[in-house]
């Protein structure tokens, strides 16, 4: 299994690469950062429960507040460090107004 690090490293080459002039904002560098983070925490997610981003695209295109708290949770009760960092990237991500969520997801959805 990658470490937290690693996928975010990968998630943020690959929403990067698909962020466009928007990268050259600070607003867009927030976006594009937000949303490597967001794609990592998700895969992390998905390989603890030997999935593959297809369950991650599912999960970006809903943008189910309900559903990405659960993922939340299940990271928390796996316990190790990386789980529990993921856990808590992705609760302070929720915390963000619904319309940025939407944004910050449609741009991690970009990189799948």
């Amino acid at each position: 299994m990658d470490r937290l690090e690693q996928l975010f490293a990968r998630s943020m080459r690959e929403v990067a690469a698909h962020g466009g002039e928007l990268a050259e904002t600070e607003t867009g560098s927030f976006l594009i950062n937000e949303a490597a983070q967001l794609l990592a925490v998700l895969r992390l997610w998905a390989q603890s429960q030997h999935r593959s981003d297809k369950i991650v695209q599912e999960l970006l295109e809903m943008v189910d507040v309900v559903s990405l708290r659960n993922v939340a949770s299940e990271l928390r009760a796996i316990g190790d460090a990386d789980a529990l960092v993921a856990s808590a990237t992705l609760v302070d991500v929720l915390k963000l107004p619904f319309e940025q969520l939407m944004a910050i997801a449609s741009y991690a959805l970009r990189a799948l």
